[in-house]
């Protein structure tokens, strides 16, 4: 795979096709395993990590693009004053580099011109510092099917 050398700021937004759930798919999974997890764990995670054209016609998929490669993308569920972010992943090449900086503005923006005044979202502690820059407060933190593993419920203000 040839990875942009461009910059987060070049990233395109678009809406997400059928033709891109298994590009999405891959990114979601590659995100996921890169923090570690055990072929165990990932196995129980992978349908969630899965993109599907049901889940793709269920939700507001946002991806981000630098030559036509996903960068990263977002998926969003009904669009209300309180609306939930499914999904929410960079692929690897690109961590820690600005580009989930970047896209996390637009989102920021896509969501502020839709009356959008917070965001909840499902974290594994990997994600916690990432969105706690953001403003997010944890509302909750919930035992995972993952034995000894928890995720947190967080609340990130638009």
């Amino acid at each position: 795979m040839n990875y942009s050398k461009l910059p987060p700021e070049d990233m395109i937004f678009e809406t997400a096709v059928v033709e891109d759930i298994d590009e999405l798919s891959a990114v979601a999974i590659r995100s996921k395993r890169h923090w570690g997890y055990s072929k165990e764990a990932m196995e129980l995670w992978n349908q969630n990590l899965t993109i599907t054209e049901d889940f793709l016609n269920a939700h507001t998929v946002i991806k981000a693009t630098l030559e036509d490669e996903i960068v990263g993308f977002f998926a969003l569920e009904e669009i209300k004053p309180t609306t939930r972010i499914a999904q929410y992943w960079i692929d690897t090449p690109y961590m820690r580099k600005g580009y989930g900086s970047v896209m996390y503005d637009y989102l920021r923006d896509y969501l502020k011109k839709r009356n959008v005044e917070k965001v909840t979202l499902v974290l594994d502690p990997n994600g916690i510092a990432f969105f706690e820059k953001k403003g997010a407060t944890i509302l909750s933190k919930i035992e995972h099917k993952v034995k000894n593993k928890f995720l947190y419920i967080v609340e990130v203000p638009v």
